[in-house]
């Protein structure tokens, strides 16, 4: 009777086991598996049969078991028996291929599918298409007011020796790590204390974009425009926007994670197909089309009419062209052609490659007084090296510029990189690769500027070799970022 009572208590036991829900048993539909990610951790490439990874669920603990289920449209490329939190490595039937639209899902013992069909595709930039519409052209003729040649003598002011020849083309280093450190030397006067990589950019140039050569920037809100040039089309070259906001929320700006787009951009760059995080980063950044726009510096955002400005040079040596680009297709509107012709003696020269629009649309272009250009200047004191500004705003249509009176003497390093300006400060800052001035605009523009106004930046000893300094912009509390290249990165100001 004993053994009979032993043995009833063990077969409801077992009846019990089959009857009470467990989904720690492998095939019970009721486990909670609908929130899981399917490709957050899986590795496909394409031209390759292997895939690999694991499929997590952090509601369990124990070993449950599914069936992993990999379909091209209705082709099964492979089913096979996966433990939940584990990772495990299979082939599938054939390598992949581009065209291929690939989709996972979980499925239990009986073959119920337990999770909807999760497309994953291949890793890719996100670009824009190039508008139908028209680009609208007119032509401003002269935009300049007034005459280089008439005064006997211009105001000059000494700006602060920076220890960097102007005449010396510098020596450049690439970053020797992932994160960098600038910090203003000894020479600086009044300086931004440093800068600090926020976001490595991607350097690997591909037919789509050349990477290796980012130019001008401006910053409007949430979004950073970095604007590219082509090596293989001269003078062309495309826009691309980084959401800052986005990349903050991904924790890949200003923190450990800032070297992320060079790892996404291995990833497109070897056709491996996007993980969940792999797509949220790459909607953070967007691809504009190619236009032309010259040599991609002189650009500024003017929020007037909420459009990025270019300048480039046009085909005729002395005829320039201002491009406004829309903020929504990274590409032109409309474009005016303009040149600059002396009121007085009419004579024709170059248009400048810097170019700075403050908040309330003024207009700033700042150019270097070469050797030729001292020739055509009646002016005695005027030295090669010194600064002159151009300051204006479009009326009734059309820009109109005037140049100031005062020059600054000298320029504070070899190339005139990028001119932005603070509209906290109203300050202009002229950037040279490893110094700036920063300069009261409208002071400058009224003949009003003492020495003491002009305040400088450095970061590199005189002998020593520098990153390329590309541009320089503010976002809305007035902090500064840099785009450097030779390893192409976005650093942030060190308050």
């Amino acid at each position: 009777m004993r053994y009979l009572k032993i043995l009833f208590a063990f077969g409801m036991i077992l009846l019990l086991s089959f009857c009470i829900p467990n989904h720690k048993i492998y095939g019970q539909t009721n486990n909670p598996v609908t929130n899981v990610d399917l490709k957050r951790n899986i590795q496909l490439q394409t031209g390759s049969n292997q895939i690999k990874g694991a499929i997590y669920d952090t509601n369990e603990s124990g070993s449950v078991a599914y069936t992993l289920v990999v379909k091209n449209q209705q082709s099964v490329l492979l089913k096979k028996v996966i433990i939940l939190n584990q990772a495990f490595t299979a082939k599938l039937s054939r390598p992949l291929r581009s065209s291929d639209r690939i989709t996972l899902s979980l499925q239990d013992k009986a073959g119920r599918n337990l999770t909807g069909a999760t497309q994953i595709k291949p890793a890719q930039w996100q670009v824009l298409n190039k508008p139908k519409t028209k680009i609208k052209t007119s032509n401003w003729s002269n935009v300049f007011q007034n005459s280089r040649t008439t005064p006997k003598k211009y105001r000059i002011i000494q700006a602060p020796d920076t220890g960097i020849s102007y005449l010396k083309k510098p020596t450049y280093i690439a970053a020797k790590s992932k994160f960098s450190t600038l910090r203003a030397t000894s020479r600086s006067v009044s300086p931004i204390k440093g800068y600090q990589t926020a976001l490595l950019l991607p350097t690997v140039s591909t037919k789509l974009v050349n990477w290796q050569l980012p130019q001008g920037s401006v910053m409007n809100g949430r979004y950073l425009y970095v604007v590219y040039e082509s090596q293989q089309r001269k003078n062309y070259g495309r826009i691309v926007r980084y959401d800052i906001q986005q990349l903050q929320g991904l924790g890949v700006w200003q923190t450990g994670q800032a070297d992320m787009l060079r790892r996404i951009e291995n990833r497109i760059n070897h056709h491996q197909f996007a993980t969940t995080n792999d797509d949220r980063l790459l909607q953070a950044i967007k691809i504009g089309p190619e236009f032309y726009m010259g040599h991609g510096q002189a650009v500024a955002y003017n929020v007037q009419d909420n459009r990025i400005w270019m300048i480039a040079l046009a085909k005729k040596s002395r005829q320039q062209r201002l491009i406004r680009i829309k903020l929504d297709t990274l590409y032109p509107s409309d474009q005016h052609q303009f040149i600059f012709r002396d009121t007085k003696t009419h004579q024709s020269f170059h248009g400048e490659q810097t170019l700075s629009i403050d908040g309330d649309g003024n207009v700033a272009i700042v150019s270097m007084v070469s050797s030729q250009t001292k020739k055509s200047f009646a002016a005695k004191n005027i030295k090669v090296g010194d600064l002159m500004l151009y300051r204006g705003a479009v009326s009734h249509g059309k820009l109109r510029l005037y140049m100031s009176r005062t020059l600054i003497r000298q320029k504070p390093g070899y190339f005139g990189q990028f001119l932005s300006i603070n509209n906290n400060t109203d300050q202009l800052f002229y950037l040279t690769d490893g110094a700036y001035y920063a300069i009261p605009a409208s002071r400058w523009a009224n003949g009003e500027l003492q020495k003491s106004d002009i305040k400088s930046g450095v970061y590199v000893s005189p002998k020593q070799s520098t990153r390329e300094f590309e541009s320089q912009v503010w976002d809305n509390n007035g902090r500064s970022y840099l785009v450097v290249n030779r390893g192409a990165e976005i650093m942030h100001e060190i308050q």
